[in-house]
């Protein structure tokens, strides 16, 4: 019989510093392990013989390696487990929701009680490279000669880039903006990623070989036919950018706000920068409409800059709400105010200014063609709401700009079709992460964005006939070589328990 060890190291799924501290700058919300703690933490894992929490991961983390390595406080193989399949590790540690259908989802030992809090171990040991035990980067292959253009440096881009260069390729990413991480960078506020952890991440990966453009946007200050000229292939990486747009009266009045681009706004230039030129007035009373991870980001980030009061109107309830719970836990316990089954159906103004809000009250009814159930109004019940600014996180869907400015052609949604190899309508030009899929996890679209490397490095040296899956590739490997370590080691492994 399997025992279970217990959570010995404090609050699950981590700890987090107080509420009524925090929300009064954008210092990191998560704290960190001890040493000791990561330590008694790793060790609770069973080193499955099948580890499903791998098969969960988008990147292929090799969970159980790093686990067994930190267990033995030996950080510099644990770095190395994590390091070959995910170049920005303290980036996804922070930002995966890993119990929403990821690794501790997975974890089998939440059978018996807590899983293992993956996204802390994860943590412990980036930042521990990152603070004075630089490692050095997996190896590359020779160079081949082939040349990459990457549009987008954001989690697709960057990752399909290092997986470029340690196949010998030489890479070019083109960046409109002048910080590289994308939506990591703009969407992701830093009381969730710190950004220096970002930057140094990012640099690493550029430090490998690749030459970086900024200020250059693809399609408006150089077209693809250019690129093509001088590249191999070509990879679209431009995320998700274009809005849902709503046709809620007074919608246009001056306070009401696309949320998106508010917290590209915050954060695009540097948190700093923007605090330190007060670039816009939120007033004092803010309501945010959505229910998503955005929606979180842009009421916590208008809490902080304006100490106001901040409401959260989303259609349906809780239960429906696609927000990591843990965030919206979180937002509760720094004073932000939900209403759910609320949604605005017009917006008022004085003399073009947003002054207040009609709220509709809704009910859920027959379920959709999503299978959710479908928000209803409510007939009669309707109350005004004072608000000096309304932000929107309604949704949006992929950057279209470069599709419809260079041809490409269109799938769902809006999407850069793209066919079971990634490549687009036009030869040569490959596409991956949001920009094919719309918007989506941080870790999800660096895995679309190493399956499209793979795919063009197969079409590079000839091997589109010979596939072999990353999944293979990296899990197979390391399943065999830690069998062989216990058979060398006489440990007995654990099996899951029936």
């Amino acid at each position: 019989m399997v025992v279970i060890k217990p959570n010995r190291v404090g609050p699950f799924p981590f700890p987090k510093s107080d509420p009524e501290e925090r929300k009064n700058d954008f210092s990191e919300v998560e704290q960190p392990y001890t040493k000791e703690e990561v330590m008694l933490e790793a060790d609770r894992c069973l080193r499955c013989g099948t580890p499903v929490c791998i098969d969960a991961c988008p990147v292929q983390l090799d969970v159980r390696g790093m686990m067994d390595a930190v267990a033995n406080g030996d950080f510099r193989r644990a770095y190395h487990r994590i390091r070959e399949t995910n170049p920005l590790l303290g980036v996804t540690a922070r930002c995966c929701p890993q119990l929403q259908g990821l690794c501790e989802d997975a974890c089998v030992v939440r059978w018996g009680g807590q899983p293992l809090s993956i996204g802390m171990v994860q943590r412990f040991v980036a930042d521990w490279e990152q603070t004075g035990s630089r490692q050095p980067d997996p190896g590359s292959e020779p160079l081949t000669g082939k040349r990459v253009a990457i549009v987008g440096a954001g989690p697709a881009g960057l990752a399909a880039a290092e997986l470029l260069l340690r196949y010998g390729h030489s890479v070019t990413i083109y960046e409109e903006a002048q910080n590289l991480g994308g939506t990591a960078w703009y969407g992701i506020p830093d009381y969730h990623l710190p950004k220096d952890v970002l930057t140094y991440e990012a640099e690493r990966i550029v430090a490998q070989g690749a030459k970086v453009v900024k200020g250059v946007k693809v399609g408006r200050d150089i077209s693809i036919t250019s690129l093509l000229s001088e590249s191999d292939a070509i990879l679209v990486a431009t995320g998700s950018r274009d809005v849902k747009k709503l046709d809620t009266p007074g919608s246009d009045l001056d306070g009401v706000l696309d949320g998106y681009e508010f917290l590209r706004e915050v954060y695009g230039g540097g948190l700093e920068s923007y605090i330190r030129e007060k670039h816009r007035n939120l007033g004092k009373e803010i309501l945010v409409v959505g229910g998503g991870d955005t929606a979180l980001d842009c009421a916590r980030t208008a809490l902080r800059l304006t100490r106001g009061h901040v409401s959260i109107l989303y259609r349906r309830d809780e239960k429906e709400m696609p927000a990591d719970p843990i965030m919206v836990k979180e937002a509760q316990e720094e004073g932000v105010e939900f209403k759910f089954l609320s949604d605005p159906s017009e917006y008022q103004g004085l003399e073009g200014k947003l002054v207040g809000a009609m709220v509709q009250s809704m009910r859920l009814g027959a379920p959709d063609s999503t299978g959710r159930k479908r928000p209803e109004p409510v007939p009669g019940e309707t109350a005004i709401v004072k608000c000096d600014s309304v932000l929107l996180a309604v949704g949006r869907g992929p950057d279209s700009f470069l599709e419809k400015k260079e041809g490409l052609r269109s799938g769902p949604r809006g999407a850069i079709a793209i066919d079971a190899r990634y490549m687009t309508s036009m030869a040569k030009v490959f596409a991956t992460g949001d920009a094919t899929t719309g918007e989506t996890l941080v870790v999800k679209a660096m895995g679309h964005g190493r399956e499209a490397a793979q795919m063009i490095h197969e079409y590079l040296v000839g091997l589109e006939d010979r596939h072999v899956s990353l999944y293979e590739q990296y899990y197979t490997k390391r399943a065999t070589e830690d069998s062989y370590q216990d058979m060398l080691s006489g440990r007995e492994v654990e099996q899951p328990p029936d």
